[in-house]
């Protein structure tokens, strides 16, 4: 135990680069949103029903544009800052924001905005209407509003049920109350003509009526977005301004990337890693290009889209996946047969201790993880007989994300 507890206080007293890396968080919500004033200027136009006449009207809105785009970041601030001023006025209004990679229907939609909110309402063996029903009553006998957002909701729609998709959408055509407690928010990634196809025509009007577009970001603006990071993070003099202006070209919309800021950001963060190993080397004191240069050329951009959507994974989910890179490792084949992944998920949560999923459940975490984009699948390939499930895997190396994966097994164990 004195060995640890010199290891800790070593780690803890080891130069660094960084003043506080939790700035460079994707989940970091900074004081300041940067290029995003007429996205909020909308937002505010839309919802100034909900202050001036709350429970007349059940507003609607699509948030819609790539991904890195601020969208989650405008509507958390926005949906802060509203619930701020209607508490000035006396009206009880809340937000709240949910996934729906990890609240794949109305069920878990509704399960975690009502522990979200502290409401107490039994959900088990009730179905979606009756939970939904149940749900709308607590909000008026406490005579509460809400804002609910329903981040990533392409996910919704490519996987929820018809009945559930028109419960969300036009609630107050399923439940009919006169005074109209729930304001909606949906986020989606890329165009929003994406939505037209997963929904009818008249869900799709409710849908695109109230729509605020996202641009990717250009470099100008990325090189601000980062500036301001980098003062709150770094030490001073550490990232020079050649560093910030090399990211933001690289990044930026208008000089050929994408306009990603979760990318950007996500780049500068692991420069950051590297310049602090070679600090405790003793190599230099400073994040240089070369080290961006290291990360665009070993990790990015394949991995930052990969480790941002780890976060949503269940633990089977996460063993599953593990699986998957332990079979192509140890096999050094492009693609594995579901056999062989199964077989070593099978293995490993042997050698954890953890009871393992039958064979429907397998493979339904492995369409789920390919809907992610986080896997590759063909049902068959060249030079092999019969059709089955193969499985492969992205241009991510494969050593990084398993040291990933063995970091979240062990923290979504101890929880």
């Amino acid at each position: 135990m004195n060995e640890l507890r010199e290891l800790i206080e070593s780690e803890i007293k080891r130069p660094s680069v960084f003043i506080d890396e939790t700035v460079l968080y994707p989940e970091f919500i900074p004081p300041v949103i940067r290029y995003r004033d007429k996205q909020l200027r909308q937002l505010v136009e839309l919802f100034k029903p909900v202050i001036l006449k709350p429970g007349s009207s059940s507003v609607k809105v699509l948030l819609a544009g790539p991904v890195g785009s601020g969208k989650t970041l405008t509507s958390i601030v926005f949906g802060r800052e509203i619930s701020r001023v209607a508490e000035g006025r006396g009206i009880k209004l809340r937000y709240v924001h949910v996934n729906c990679s990890r609240s794949k229907n109305l069920v878990g939609i509704i399960r975690e905005a009502k522990d979200s909110l502290g409401l107490h309402i039994p959900d088990r063996g009730v179905s979606s209407s009756e939970l939904l029903s149940a749900f709308l009553k607590l909000l008026s006998r406490d005579n509460t509003y809400l804002i609910l957002a329903l981040d990533e909701f392409e996910y919704f729609l490519n996987t929820a049920p018809p009945e559930d998709k028109h419960a969300i959408v036009r609630m107050y055509d399923v439940a009919q109350e006169d005074v109209k407690r729930v304001n909606m928010i949906f986020i989606v990634r890329g165009s929003p003509a994406n939505v037209w196809s997963k929904v009818d025509s008249v869900t799709g009007s409710y849908l695109m009526k109230n729509l605020v577009s996202f641009e990717p970001y250009r470099a100008s603006e990325l090189y601000t977005i980062l500036k301001d990071r980098v003062d709150a993070a770094f030490h001073q003099g550490v990232v020079g301004d050649e560093v910030i202006d090399y990211i933001s070209r690289m990044s930026g919309y208008d000089t050929g990337g994408d306009g990603n800021a979760r990318k950007a950001l996500a780049v500068l963060h692991a420069a950051g890693k590297l310049a602090d190993k070679d600090l405790a080397e003793g190599r230099t004191t400073r994040v240089t290009i070369d080290h961006v240069r290291q990360v665009i050329a070993q990790e990015y951009p394949a991995i930052v889209d990969l480790l941002d959507n780890l976060h949503y994974l269940s633990l089977h989910e996460i063993l599953v996946l593990e699986a998957v890179l332990r079979a192509l490792k140890d096999t050094g084949l492009d693609y594995v047969p579901m056999s062989t992944v199964e077989a070593t998920y099978n293995k490993l949560c042997e050698e954890l201790g953890e009871e393992p999923r039958k064979h429907t459940q397998l493979y339904s975490y492995l369409m789920d993880l390919k809907q992610r984009g986080i896997i590759l699948t063909r049902t068959s390939l060249k030079g092999r007989r019969g059709r089955s499930t193969y499985v492969g895997f992205g241009a991510a190396p494969l050593e990084a994300v398993l040291q990933k994966l063995d970091t979240m097994i062990k923290q979504l164990r101890v929880e």
